[in-house]
């Protein structure tokens, strides 16, 4: 798939898919050859300091750290912190949690709309 091959949208639409069907590690794939950058790690269990949280990036490792494997299968959380990935990535400023939240809400929003209208985003994906 290169860059330009499929809408932004549906890119964003099929990672939500593989992560409700807690193929975390293909959606980042997919999202970063999408992008052009580097796929982050993903590993359950979280530095000591973001205890409390759902999730944290940790851009010296390029990994994305999960409290626990329930948040694996949770998009919103996924893409969350692969917004920060992406923005890293690219050696743009972090980011901050809303455009991280937008991002997350966007990408789950693109796939109930493609749900609603019939799609089947693993047939598209897998005509490529």
């Amino acid at each position: 798939m290169s860059n330009s091959s499929m809408p932004e949208e549906i890119v964003r639409a099929y990672a939500v898919y593989l992560i409700v069907k807690r193929d975390s590690e293909k959606a980042l794939s997919v999202l970063s050859r999408y992008y052009g950058i580097l796929t982050p790690r993903i590993r359950i269990g979280l530095p000591k300091k973001h205890s409390k949280a759902l999730g944290c990036y940790d851009p010296v490792k390029k990994t994305i750290c999960l409290r626990s494997s329930e948040e694996y299968g949770n998009p919103f959380v996924v893409l969350h912190e692969y917004y920060h990935h992406l923005r890293n990535s690219r050696r743009e400023y972090p980011g901050n949690e809303k455009y991280a939240n937008r991002y997350a809400l966007k990408s789950i929003m693109y796939f109930k709309e493609l749900v609603r209208t019939g799609i089947r985003l693993d047939k598209v994906f897998d005509s490529l």
